[in-house]
């Protein structure tokens, strides 16, 4: 499988040629085109192991440096079409030299041929999952603009509110007050119908004063979000980098849902600093009006699921599915030594939905 690992440097050029060819920004940037030679060598490294093994190879060690591309092609401009179509120019570029490979072997080898399957597997998978995290870091720094944006302008508002209403409110009452003193020297009492103004001056003080604080509260995804943040503040120092985004509103998960779902991803968590010697970590949360998707990865040491469930070590993964099934939700491992975790759970939201 030597044979196929030669033409590494030629498939690299041809991609680099191609995405010329339909003036592609991530070959006309430098730093840009250096982070797509990467993955793209790597990509052929995988599908070439792949070959040297028998079986799909795929390296998610490699994959988790993708995330913090989502964030550098906003900052360099470069909108995530761009690298779905670069997606499928490497794949036809690396199937287009696996098949070269087949026809330099010759008949001889042709009982070989049925092997490359797992290659073909590899380079599907291996970009296939590239775009997926990368896309989900894309559109998580995209909705963090927003928010920023959103935040200023409520802050913004908050300012003239208080400013220009707030003021204009005191000093209406103000005057009043006054009037008041002057009256009660002359011995008068204040009229009913300024003492009406008076009141409704002093409530609408009061819900300018909860408007103001009400805008001025940051806006963050809800408590699922910050009780995460805090778990893994709590580890200290010591434990892998971890990454939360959360998309949706939380105000759309019950709260006992929302619990359960804050356990599963601590104890995935909690997994992954005492066992994964992981570089990076990664939660992902997208909460929609009908269901919750969750991914929890890591570029750890990996594990046997099946030897781990076989040797009796099973108890935390048994109690991830135990909750999972309370919230009528799916969840799915995917490990192997050496290839970090990738943690999936799913769990529909239905109208009085609970844990069951």
């Amino acid at each position: 499988m030597h044979h196929f690992r030669s033409y590494e440097d030629a498939a690299v050029a041809a991609y680099a040629a191609r995405l010329r060819a339909i003036s592609s920004p991530l070959v006309g940037e430098p730093r840009a085109w250096q982070q797509c030679e990467l993955q793209a060598r790597r990509i052929f490294a995988d599908c070439a192991e792949s070959l040297a093994l028998g079986r799909t190879t795929v390296t998610d060690s490699q994959i988790a440096e993708v995330v913090d591309l989502g964030a550098i092609r906003v900052q360099q401009s470069i909108h995530l079409t761009h690298s779905v179509r670069a997606g499928v120019i490497l794949f036809d570029t690396v199937l287009e030299y696996l098949l070269k490979s087949i026809e330099d072997m010759g008949e001889k080898d042709s009982g070989r041929v049925s092997g490359y399957t797992v290659a073909v597997r590899a380079l599907q998978q291996g970009i296939g999952r590239r775009l997926e995290v990368g896309s989900i870091a894309y559109d998580s720094f995209m909705l963090g603009r927003v928010r920023e944006v959103h935040e200023q302008g409520h802050r913004k508002l908050a300012r003239e509110i208080h400013d220009q209403v707030g003021n204009s409110l005191s000093l209406a009452m103000r005057q009043l007050e006054l009037y008041e003193v002057e009256l009660g020297r002359q011995g008068g009492d204040m009229p009913p119908t300024v003492q009406a103004a008076q009141a409704a001056i002093l409530e609408t003080l009061a819900r300018t004063r909860e408007l103001v604080t009400e805008l001025r509260r940051p806006s963050v995804s809800g408590c699922l979000e910050e009780a995460i943040n805090q778990f893994v503040a709590s580890m200290g120092d010591s434990v892998a980098p971890v990454r939360v985004w959360v998309r949706g509103l939380d105000e759309w998960i019950p709260q006992s849902v929302s619990e359960e779902l804050f356990i599963m991803v601590r104890e995935c968590l909690r997994n992954a600093f005492r066992h994964a010697e992981a570089g990076n970590i990664v939660v992902h949360i997208d909460i929609a009006p009908h269901e919750i998707q969750t991914e929890i990865i890591d570029d750890g040491l990996g594990f046997d699921t099946a030897r781990t469930r076989a040797g009796g070590r099973a108890n935390g993964l048994t109690g991830l599915q135990e909750r999972a099934d309370l919230v009528a939700g799916t969840l799915h491992i995917d490990s192997a030594r050496g290839r970090g975790t990738h943690v999936t759970i799913w769990i529909p939201i239905k109208e009085g939905h609970g844990v069951r």
